[in-house]
């Protein structure tokens, strides 16, 4: 699921290749926005597009005249932008498409995308409910006080830190990487209940989750620094897949069964229940590091190939 930064990545893009121009068409084939625009044809022709922008895992546009339109990617969603004047054929995947003068942004994959005239954070219910964004804009700062608040709500201490930071009224932006790496950057056991936190816990997450959020928007999904990743390109024992990018962007995320850059364990998985609804209990996988992070949930036994390269990974990652 693309998380905040991939979201905000995709906003800068629909707003390089919208904002100021008038909307030639504007087409949708989800339900909510199929029925709105059959109801104000043409409400959106000839408009100018004001500003795309990005509130979590949120992208809106703020169209002349009060209007807008909003998306969510979910899991699979993605935006495109084309600039080649020649129309693009309409793929089955295609959710929404703006087009402009100078460019169609073609929204592919994703299930939520609706229009409507009115500020969207009233209109979309699922908007007016957002914690403060954990990747604020230039010129704004995360609103720690108000995380806190939402964090230490008494609707919120029995539950466990890795599930309250995938809840979106909490802080928005975070998904299952973004909490695995911010949990893991403060040492923090994903199964400790928010109710066990103390002062230097809070104020580790106050610190971390803004700058692993800008982190990863400006390395386009790293988290780790430079250094480990060239110190993992050039290790294999640390890496699934040594000629693959994707294996050397994380401390922990889908690091499962690897050694730990910081002492040398092994990274372990496990299922958590994030959240329960009239379906039953929902569950997200979380990865961690068991001695840096002090994980209190009993772990089964890792078997471990014998081998050169596993009996000596530790004592490499410790060196």
């Amino acid at each position: 699921m693309p998380e905040g930064p991939e979201v905000r990545r995709y906003a800068g893009q629909l707003h390089a290749g919208l904002a100021g121009q008038r909307i030639f068409a504007l087409t949708a084939r989800t339900r909510a926005a199929r029925a709105w625009l059959a109801e104000h044809d043409g409400a959106f022709d000839g408009r100018r597009v004001e500003r795309v922008c990005s509130r979590g895992k949120n992208l809106i546009g703020y169209v002349e005249g009060g209007y807008y339109f909003y998306s969510h990617l979910m899991m699979w969603g993605r935006w495109q932008v084309v600039t080649d004047p020649e129309p693009v054929p309409v793929d089955r995947r295609e959710r929404a498409r703006i087009t402009v003068p100078e460019a169609q942004a073609i929204l592919l994959s994703a299930p939520v995308f609706e229009v409507g005239q009115g500020d969207p954070f009233e209109r979309v219910e699922y908007l007016a409910s957002l914690g403060p964004d954990v990747l604020p804009y230039p010129g704004d700062t995360f609103d720690g006080a108000e995380f806190l608040k939402r964090l230490l709500a008494p609707e919120q201490r029995e539950r466990a830190i890795g599930a309250v930071l995938l809840d979106q009224r909490v802080a928005a932006g975070i998904g299952n990487y973004l909490r695995a790496e911010m949990l893991f950057a403060c040492r923090l056991d994903p199964f400790r209940r928010v109710a066990d936190l103390n002062e230097d816990d809070l104020q580790c997450l106050l610190r971390t989750i803004p700058e692993i959020a800008a982190r990863a928007y400006a390395t386009g999904g790293v988290t780790v620094p430079d250094d480990q990743r060239e110190r993992m390109r050039g290790d294999a024992r640390l890496v699934y897949r040594p000629e693959s990018e994707w294996g050397n962007r994380h401390f922990v995320f889908r690091r499962t069964n690897l050694p730990c850059l910081v002492c040398g364990d092994t990274i372990r998985q496990l299922r958590q229940v994030t959240y329960q609804d009239d379906e039953g209990e929902r569950e997200r996988i979380i990865y961690f590091c068991p001695t840096c992070q002090g994980t209190s949930v009993p772990l089964k036994p890792i078997r471990v190939r014998r081998t050169p390269a596993s009996m000596t990974a530790a004592e490499s990652v410790a060196a």
